[in-house]
């Protein structure tokens, strides 16, 4: 029979314990190792989750509001003319249910024989023309908005920002005019 009271007593022999003490302290490395990836993950998933839900709007905003410019009689035909506020007010309304304020609108048009871009507001650059004008006469409603007003910046709170300054989202929608 071998001795055991002997190999307790030596010293620098500690009894292995695997009782609930020692994996509480494996949970609490685990949690702490793991919590700021799932964080950042989460809030990921948000802000892109709400900047697909608002680039959406924006489209159903460019929607109605090239639905409106089609069936208008008398769009302006000088280049750089506002928006008529028929299209104007049917944009904002849905850009507002959205808690979208800044925007730029250009109706693109070529009713009058050539294309032909209006602006709201007055006085901004546009961006270029359709290349491939569709047959007959179009209408093509862009909405310009800066991106900080569509995406959230979750990430900024942990040091990343995906929201730059200058950056824009631009949606378009083209519409056979009828009017």
């Amino acid at each position: 029979m071998i001795d055991t009271t002997h190999r307790r007593n030596s010293p620098g022999i500690r009894p292995i314990r695997n009782g609930p003490a020692r994996r509480e302290g494996a949970l609490t490395l685990e949690l702490v190792l793991v919590l700021p990836m799932l964080l950042v993950m989460i809030l990921a998933v948000v802000q892109f989750g709400q900047y697909l839900a608002n680039v959406q709007e924006l489209a159903l905003a460019a929607r109605v509001g090239g639905e409106e410019a089609a069936i208008s009689a008398n769009l302006p035909t000088t280049e750089g003319a506002p928006v008529p506020s028929a299209v104007v007010t049917a944009i904002d309304q849905q850009l507002l249910a959205a808690g979208i304020v800044h925007r730029m609108i250009v109706l693109e048009h070529n009713v009058g024989g050539h294309q032909v871009s209006l602006v709201t507001p007055p006085g901004a650059d546009p961006p270029p023309k359709l290349a491939s004008v569709p047959p007959g006469q179009y209408v093509r409603v862009l909405i310009i908005v800066p991106k900080s007003e569509v995406m959230p910046n979750l990430l900024k709170t942990l040091g990343l920002n995906l929201v730059m300054p200058d950056s824009t989202t631009l949606v378009s929608y083209v519409m056979k005019h009828e009017g």
